[in-house]
């Protein structure tokens, strides 16, 4: 806005520089006058000058808008490249109970586990759009899923209660099977959380504002907003 004042200042000056210098060309010749018209001349060949310059400064700051449709090329496809990672760490605990020939057995077993989240947008061409507006950048998409399968990793288990009856290696087997399903119920809790999904924003906004910022003759990037379907 400042920018576009001075602009309008400068315009302003110009014409009246101009209306000066004719002025004075219609006054009758003489050395003073002829150095006046002169200076004038000078002043408002700055001023076109500074105008121009104040021009091109302002076309830098709208200039991002011709790298739109390139942009969202450029991110189409990658939301695993854009993907937020989130860790969290989970204890499972499972009680065993087992019996045979009226004999009564349990076991408690403690599984340790971590796991890694990706959490991202659906950048298919057709699921969103990247568009200018009046306060700047909007992008219309849907709202944050898991763009690949939960990873596990770091399984670590204990066992407090040992039973007879119990084969102890088959059921931390068994358990550490249930984890895959336990891990994706999980995700579906975490891509809603509003951190995760305002994790999810600065991700892909700075690859936007970092991809726009390279382009040529653009000075400036506006501020990114997400609206979601």
């Amino acid at each position: 806005m400042k920018r576009a004042l001075t602009a309008i200042a400068i315009t302003a000056s110009i014409a009246a520089l101009t209306a000066a210098a004719a002025t004075h060309q219609n006054l009758q010749s003489s050395s003073a006058a002829e150095h006046h018209q002169s200076d004038l001349l000078s002043k408002l060949h700055t001023v076109e000058q500074t105008l121009s310059a104040t021009k091109q400064d302002l076309l830098g700051y709208t200039t991002f808008t011709q790298y739109l449709e390139v942009t969202k090329k450029a991110i189409s496809g990658r939301a695993k490249f854009l993907a937020a990672k989130i860790d969290r760490n989970y204890v499972h605990v499972e009680h065993i109970n087992r019996s045979a020939l009226g004999i009564k057995s349990d076991a408690t077993i403690i599984l340790n586990y971590a796991v890694e989240y990706s959490v991202g947008y659906d950048l298919s061409p057709e699921s969103f759009t990247v568009a200018a507006d009046p306060t700047g950048i909007t992008v219309t998409l849907n709202k944050p899923e898991l763009v690949s399968s939960p990873a596990i990793g770091a399984i670590s288990h204990e066992i407090p209660g040992k039973g007879l009856l119990i084969d102890e290696k088959a059921q931390v087997i068994a358990v550490q099977q249930q984890l895959i399903t336990a891990a994706a119920k999980q995700g579906d809790a975490i891509k809603t959380e509003e951190a995760v999904i305002a994790l999810c924003e600065r991700k892909l906004g700075e690859f936007l504002r970092d991809f726009l910022a390279k382009q040529p003759n653009v000075r400036a990037v506006p501020m990114i907003t997400f609206v979601y379907r």
